[in-house]
């Protein structure tokens, strides 16, 4: 480049060279480590020999960091990957807790979306200083109709994205949507509700987009009327999918919360063995009680406060005999309580059989949930045992000798309880007291060595 008399460069293509290819500097002739700048700058861009097969299958060299401080010093992984750790680890931890239920936002029935969109959208005025009346016009009438359009789609699209996704729920939670409504319909309704707020956006992008090529005033309110009428009918279409997303909300909402760092007692047993009059003695739940069987047909919460402690107890639908393929989802629900949360087990036994159920289904039931389940802290109580002196239970021979001592004495170490007759209660509050007690400690030792697990994974070697 030089400069001309009027002040101007000129340019010879001779000097605008290509730059030659990087090269990496040859590495230090010595295996001490240098610390020049040309030594930094190859260490900084060479990984030391045989890393690359201390990687796990699977992570690209490309996001390891580029340095590396000598030979047998560790390297680290860059933002980018490390943040993928970070999510999965998220990822993990979001699907530890639960309540995700009581998080889900308030959903407008879809009468009310319609109304409020309306009154807001006619009061959108055309953009000021155009003097043009037809112009006027059709600006009005384009910009009420993206109004509108906004008014109506932007909140569907906020449901979408703020109603949880199953796959980060917690199982029991996951499992409760599932036996409530049944299998897909959560991500059915909440993909109804997408594909109208789609359909919204695409009716009115395409009127707003005729409304504001009109060449007259009168031809730009006859398109903002017919508009209008083409974005409601399509709201009031599919306006059935908020309506389920209400009822899906509701239902949602009123699930009890379970906080997995307090110790949980569930109720198990046959129908109508008594687990609701325990839970009401128990703890601040007040459980319906009647003599019918399935009086409980959902998850019920209540709370102990002993010793300046707060633990949880739960009561839960009775389990019928019959294969877990076979049971109902009122059943199940049973079920996931068990299998995913950390409870210790209250099993409820009526030997009087004034339940309705014999004491050889109660048995065949107890011994199969005993045997899925018996890692659980566990305490067998008998209910009604006020009646086994009164009332003698249907006789029969029992051909298998374990039925018939069960039928006699009921497991071994059975606590035997009398609501009516206030029979055990003192004792069984003191036994419950004991045995959540011991489930805050195996809480405790779970949650401490989590955390040193999430430690030790959080070290890169």
């Amino acid at each position: 480049m030089r400069a001309t008399a009027g002040g101007r460069a000129v340019f010879h293509l001779q000097h605008l060279r290509p730059r030659p290819a990087w090269r990496a500097p040859p590495p230090p002739a010595t295996t001490h480590l240098s610390h020049s700048a040309p030594a930094r700058r190859a260490d900084h861009r060479r990984l030391p020999k045989g890393s690359l097969s201390t990687l796990e299958p699977g992570i690209s060299s490309v996001y390891l960091c580029r340095r590396a401080h000598s030979a047998t010093c560790s390297y680290t992984l860059d933002d980018r990957l490390q943040g993928e750790l970070d999510d999965m680890n998220g990822e993990q931890r979001k699907q530890e807790t639960v309540g995700a239920f009581q998080k889900i936002p308030m959903v407008m029935p879809a009468t009310d979306i319609l109304m409020s969109a309306q009154r807001k959208s006619r009061n959108v005025p055309p953009t000021k200083g155009i003097a043009n009346i037809a112009k006027r016009e059709r600006n009005k009438g384009a910009k009420q109709l993206d109004a509108l359009m906004k008014e109506l789609s932007v909140p569907l699209r906020t449901y979408t994205e703020n109603f949880p996704k199953r796959r980060d729920l917690h199982p029991y939670e996951r499992s409760l949507i599932e036996l409530t409504f049944g299998e897909g319909y959560y991500e059915q309704v909440l993909g109804r509700v997408d594909t109208l707020r789609k359909k919204i956006t695409s009716v009115g992008k395409q009127h707003a987009s005729v409304c504001a090529k009109s060449t007259t005033k009168r031809e730009a309110e006859e398109r903002l009327t017919e508009g209008r009428k083409k974005l409601e009918e399509a709201f009031q279409h599919g306006k059935h999918a908020i309506d389920d997303l209400v009822n899906v909300a509701k239902a949602l909402r009123s699930m009890p919360v379970v906080d997995l760092h307090i110790p949980t007692l569930c109720l198990v047993g046959s129908p109508n063995v008594g687990k609701s009059s325990l839970v009401r003695i128990l703890s601040s739940g007040k459980p319906e009680v009647c003599s019918y069987p399935f009086t409980t047909r959902g998850i019920l919460m209540g709370h102990i406060v002993s010793n300046h402690e707060r633990f949880q107890v739960t009561d839960t639908p009775g389990l019928l005999t019959r294969h877990d393929d076979d049971r109902n989802n009122i059943e199940r629900l049973t079920l996931a309580v068990l299998s995913y949360l950390p409870i210790a087990v209250l099993y409820v036994h009526d030997l009087s059989e004034d339940c309705g159920t014999s004491v050889a289904d109660q048995y065949i039931t107890y011994k199969h949930i005993k045997d899925r389940f018996g890692d659980r802290l566990w305490l067998d109580v008998i209910s009604k045992c006020d009646l086994l002196g009164k009332k003698e239970p249907i006789s029969f021979h029992d051909a298998d000798a374990d039925v018939a001592q069960y039928r006699r004495l009921g497991p071994e170490g059975a606590l035997r309880v009398s609501l009516q007759s206030e029979i055990g209660v003192k004792e069984l509050k003191e036994r419950v007291h004991e045995l959540l007690t011991s489930q805050m400690a195996r809480i405790k030792a779970s949650k401490a060595e989590h955390e040193t697990q999430e430690v030790g994974t959080s070290v890169v070697y």
